[in-house]
C-alpha cells in the first residue's frame, strides 16, 4: 500500500513541511482574500515587476484585482508598534503573467514575513529560514546573498543620471563588466571607482572568502555597516551548520526604491531559475506610510511540477487494456488484483498517448497478458 508520501505530490508535500518548520519558530498562519482593492498594486507596480495585474469591477463598482502578490496584502495589514515583531507566514496563490506570453497563470506560494521592531537576529532568522525552507525541497541547493546597502551604495557613489543608475543596476544584475565599464567611461566616472564596480561585479563565493576580498569596494560609512552586516549573516549560518551552500553575490540586486538590506534567491538542481526570492524591504513599508521594518521571502511552489515531470519516468505503474467485449466485472476484478501490492492501475480501452506506463497488459478473455 502506498503511504502519503509517497501520494503527494512535491508540491503538496512541500506545503506541509514548510508550514512545520515556520511553526516551530513561531510564525503564525496568515490568510488573505483572493482579491484586493487594484489601488494597492497601482501604488507599487515598480516592486511588482513586469508581471501584470488581471483586474476587474465589482458589482459595488470598486476596481478590484486578482492577487498577484502576497507581501503587499500583508504589509497593508499589520501595524506599527514599538518592540513588537509580527512573525507570520502563509501559503496562497497569486496571479500572474506567463512569462513571454499575456497569459495569466495562477502560482502557489508560500513563504514567511518578519514585520515590526526588527532586531539583527530578527532578520538572520528569516535568512536561515530561507536556507531551510530550501534544504526541506532539495538538499541541493544554492542560496545567494547580496546587500542593497552595499550595491546601491556603490551607484551613488558613481553620480550618474538616473537613467544611467538604472542602466549599471541591469549590468549589475547581469554581471556585464564591459558595458559598466563603458557606461563610467561616458559619465566621466574616476579609474577608482570604475575598478570598484568592477570588482563587486565580479564578487561571488563562499562567504568568508567573498567577506575577505570586499575591502577592494568598501568606501564610506553606510557601506561599511552593511558590510558589517553580512559578516553577521555569516557567522549565524555557520553557527545553523549552513554555510555549505550559501554564497554571497552582489548580481542580486532589488529594486533601490523598495529594498534596502539583505536580498536573496535561492536556487535548486533541476530548475534553472530561482525558486525562492526574499529580502529586507523597509523602503516599502515607508511608501505604505509605516514605520515598521520588513523581511520576508516567497517560495514558488508551482516550480516545483516542472521539477517532478522530470524526475517521474512514469505516470503510473500498470496500463490495463481490455477489448470491447470484456465483462466489466471481468475487468474490475483484474485491475483490483493489480492494485493489491500497492501498484497504481489505469483502465483503458487503447494506450493513450500522454500517459507513460511501467509495464503494459491487456485482459482478453478472462485472462491478463503482457501487451506486445
Amino acid at each position: 500500500m502506498k503511504t502519503y508520501e509517497t501520494i503527494l505530490k512535491k508540491q503538496e508535500r512541500a506545503i506541509y513541511d514548510l508550514r512545520a518548520l515556520y511553526e516551530s519558530y513561531g510564525y503564525r498562519l496568515f490568510k488573505t482574500g483572493k482579491f484586493e482593492d487594484y489601488e494597492l498594486y497601482a501604488r507599487n507596480k515598480d516592486f511588482l515587476g513586469n508581471d501584470g495585474i488581471l483586474a476587474f469591477t465589482d458589482p459595488t463598482g470598486r476596481l478590484m484585482a486578482l492577487k498577484p502578490d502576497v507581501t503587499l496584502s500583508i504589509a497593508k495589514n499589520t501595524e506599527d508598534e514599538k518592540g513588537v515583531v509580527q512573525k507570520l507566514y502563509y501559503d496562497d496563490e497569486v496571479y500572474r503573467l506567463v512569462p513571454g506570453s499575456r497569459d495569466f497563470r495562477e502560482i502557489t506560494q508560500t513563504g514567511i514575513e518578519c514585520i515590526g521592531d526588527l532586531s539583527a537576529y530578527d532578520e538572520c532568522e528569516v535568512i536561515m529560514l530561507a536556507a531551510r525552507s530550501l534544504d526541506l525541497v532539495s538538499h541541493d541547493y544554492i542560496l545567494d546573498i547580496s546587500h542593497m546597502g552595499i550595491v546601491k551604495g556603490l551607484i551613488d557613489l558613481l553620480a550618474l543620471p538616473d537613467k544611467e543608475s538604472d542602466r549599471i543596476l541591469t549590468c549589475i544584475r547581469n554581471k556585464n563588466v564591459h558595458e559598466s565599464l563603458e557606461i563610467c567611461r561616458q559619465c566621466g566616472v574616476s579609474a577608482v571607482l570604475s575598478d570598484a564596480l568592477c570588482a563587486m561585479i565580479q564578487t561571488y563565493g563562499p562567504m568568508e572568502q567573498v567577506l575577505q576580498g570586499m575591502t577592494q569596494f568598501i568606501v564610506g560609512s553606510d557601506m561599511q555597516q552593511a558590510a558589517s552586516e553580512m559578516r553577521q549573516v555569516c557567522e549565524i549560518l555557520k553557527a545553523a551548520g549552513l554555510d555549505d551552500h550559501i554564497r554571497f553575490d552582489f548580481s542580486v540586486a532589488g529594486n533601490m526604491g523598495y529594498y534596502d538590506g539583505m536580498i536573496f534567491l535561492g536556487f535548486i538542481e533541476g530548475l534553472n531559475s530561482s525558486v525562492l526570492s526574499g529580502g529586507r524591504y523597509d523602503h516599502l513599508m515607508k511608501k505604505m506610510g509605516k514605520k515598521s521594518g520588513a523581511v520576508g521571502f516567497s517560495v514558488s511552489l508551482s516550480k516545483l511540477e516542472s521539477l517532478e515531470r522530470e524526475e517521474r519516468t512514469t505516470d503510473v505503474d500498470v496500463l490495463l487494456l481490455y477489448n470491447d467485449d470484456e465483462d466489466p466485472a471481468a475487468i474490475e476484478r483484474a485491475a483490483a488484483a493489480l492494485r493489491a501490492d500497492g501498484s497504481t492501475v489505469m483502465v483503458q480501452k487503447k494506450i493513450p498517448s500522454d500517459i507513460r506506463a511501467g509495464k503494459t497488459l491487456r485482459l482478453a478473455g478472462g485472462e491478463v497478458r503482457d501487451e506486445k
